[in-house]
């Protein structure tokens, strides 16, 4: 690793061992709340689900050492994302979660660097700390699903795109964004859990299979609900 990219990591691993024991278990639960999300909706369990989204809901927020400060670093790296220059964004998301670890925006968009960069576990990382503090954000599901789909975890990248469409506000534009997936994504474990989500959820599947797009391209992600207790959809 060069010297640029350990400056960031040596910085956040420092803030994640000066953290209080408190704080740090906090995280770790968090994220087993996340994971038995995740399990649960590839089940389709949506009592589970519920029940654990509300168990992170009821969490309170960790604290912010200098909110303004935190802010600053995530516009700082929005700008550098629209730039595409990942390595600043990499360091400003950093920062801004460093300095306010309960910002949702910042912890969600380090977590797309880390995964463009093909950083998975930083990129699961951050996506769950952002999944804990908002259950219901379709985008970091979504992400989340490209995460585990490019590491081959079939079940895991079920379960995830499971929630992304459990979450979305506009269920027509998640299950356009499935099922283009499914018919055209070249990574086979990711192109194959959106076409088992598709399944789970009793959604038309198309038959015919298109030339595939390279593997995890872009795709526009869906809004977040407006409430974040709705119930999964299926087919009318």
């Amino acid at each position: 690793m060069n010297n640029t990219l350990l400056k960031p990591v040596l910085l956040l691993a420092a803030w994640l061992l000066a953290a209080s024991p408190a704080f740090a278990q906090n995280l770790e639960s968090n994220r087993y709340y996340v994971q038995q999300m995740i399990e649960l909706a590839s089940a389709n369990d949506e009592h589970g689900i519920v029940a654990m989204q509300r168990m992170l809901e009821q969490n309170p927020r960790p604290a912010s050492s200098d909110p303004a400060a935190a802010s600053a670093a995530l516009q700082r790296g929005l700008a550098a994302l629209r730039q595409d220059d990942q390595q600043t964004a990499l360091m400003a998301f950093q920062q801004a979660v460093q300095l306010d670890p309960g910002n949702v925006e910042a912890a969600n968009h380090l977590g797309l660097v880390h995964r463009k960069l093909g950083q998975w576990p930083e990129a699961e990382r951050a996506l769950q700390q952002a999944l804990s503090l908002e259950p219901a954000r379709a985008v970091a599901w979504f992400q989340l699903a490209q995460v585990y789909g490019l590491q081959n975890d079939a079940r895991r990248a079920i379960g995830a795109l499971a929630n992304t469409y459990r979450y979305a506000q506009n269920a027509m534009r998640a299950e356009e964004i499935l099922r283009n997936i499914a018919e055209n994504e070249a990574a086979d474990t990711l192109r194959n859990a959106a076409l088992a989500t598709l399944q789970l959820y009793q959604l038309p599947v198309a038959t015919v299979i298109v030339p595939p797009l390279a593997p995890h391209s872009e795709m526009a992600p869906m809004a977040n609900p407006a409430s974040s207790s709705r119930a999964p959809r299926t087919a009318p």
